[in-house]
């Protein structure tokens, strides 16, 4: 990501934290060795994780 604003930096590393949290939660860390159903949840973790992150991150922006 090029030249991220400061919410996207933060929704990257709270992306981070829920993506890292669902691989612990699988007890499985060979991802190599993970099934489509596992790969397909570990990216809407990560993906849902950084959306809800920036939607309340910028609700609380004030209008310009």
């Amino acid at each position: 990501m090029i030249d991220a604003s400061e919410h996207e930096r933060a929704a990257l590393t709270a992306a981070s934290v829920s993506g890292g949290e669902y691989v612990e939660r699988t007890g499985r860390t060979d991802l190599t060795l993970w099934s489509q159903q596992e790969w397909s949840t570990l990216i809407d973790v990560i993906v849902t994780s950084y959306q809800d992150y920036l939607r309340a991150a910028h609700a609380d922006d004030v209008p310009r």
